[in-house]
């Protein structure tokens, strides 16, 4: 069943995604049809189990009720069982009605009460998994530690002012720790010099991400070397090489926040004048103060 569902659920998330593109192309029935085409198999293939849990649940039902019955039938059935009429007329119970009763109730609020504790059990273990994980996490840090590379005298320190740009991949072998089995990178080498502009193509997975995720030190490399300006980026320090490599997601993540906190990010101490000019140099100045985003006089970026 997840088989089924997961090709129409990577469409569906595409076409969400995408919702501008599909609109612009006029393909909404035609995506909606090919959604509809791939549920179905999976819809049948449902329907095929639910006469039989329709039955089942009827069951359930019913032996539940059926029990209550039984419980009340034969607690008649006792009572009457052990009840003497004496030759003056008085009835003596020889069992009480009201003990009964009470060992009745006794029984059905604590077999309910026992089944609503039993429902918690798949939920402690989920709790247990997830418990374990954070705790594994916090006990065994990252590798690549930005806040302890800055208490370590084995880093040297990078000036973005005295950056020159050229960026070498010395036969650079990587794969990701969550697949071991392949290879994204087999021996890559090639030079980047400054003032050039490079273009990585190639099919999905080939490996351009993982060329900037690397550079960027997000992860580390299994050989090989990756230099900034001849310099090894394992031996700088992790904040200056990240400040002086600019990365443009296709898809930024863009805060709750203002404008101005938001490019801030980049560089917590920038001043005004360098947050106008890293939104010129964007093309996104023009695009923010045209937007009429202006409040009490504050200057655009300062404001959402």
């Amino acid at each position: 069943m997840n088989e089924m569902q997961k090709g129409a659920n990577l469409l569906c998330g595409d076409a969400i995604n995408n919702f501008k593109t599909v609109q612009s192309f006029g393909n909404e029935e035609k995506l909606v049809e090919k959604y509809r085409d791939l549920l179905t198999p999976a819809i049948k293939e449902q329907s095929k189990g639910q006469i039989g849990l329709g039955i089942a649940y009827g069951l359930t039902q019913f032996a539940q009720f059926a029990g209550f019955a039984a419980m009340f039938y034969f607690a008649g059935v006792f009572i009457e069982a052990y009840t003497v009429v004496g030759k003056d007329g008085k009835i003596n119970y020889g069992l009480q009605p009201d003990d009964v009763f009470i060992a009745i109730f006794a029984l059905m609020f604590g077999a309910q009460h026992a089944g609503f504790a039993a429902a918690f059990g798949p939920d402690n273990g989920k709790c247990l998994a997830a418990a374990k994980r954070i705790f594994g996490m916090q006990e065994f840090p990252s590798k690549i530690d930005a806040v302890a590379d800055d208490t370590e005298n084995t880093k040297k320190p990078f000036d973005i002012k005295d950056c020159k740009g050229k960026i070498e991949f010395k036969n650079v072998w990587f794969r990701y720790p969550t697949r071991k089995e392949d290879f994204v990178h087999k021996g890559l080498s090639f030079i980047v010099n400054p003032g050039e502009s490079v273009a990585l193509v190639g099919e999905s997975g080939c490996g351009k991400s993982t060329f900037v995720n690397l550079l960027m030190r997000f992860y580390d490399i299994d050989a090989g070397e990756i230099l900034l300006d001849d310099r090894n980026i394992k031996d700088i320090n992790l904040h200056d090489l990240r400040r002086a490599v600019s990365l443009v997601m296709q898809e930024p993540v863009i805060f709750n926040y203002t404008i101005l906190e938001n490019i801030l990010y980049g560089k917590t101490d920038a001043s005004n004048e360098e947050v106008r000019v890293a939104c010129r140099t964007a093309n996104a100045l023009e695009f923010i103060e045209s937007n009429d985003i202006k409040e009490d006089g504050k200057d655009a970026t300062q404001s959402s």
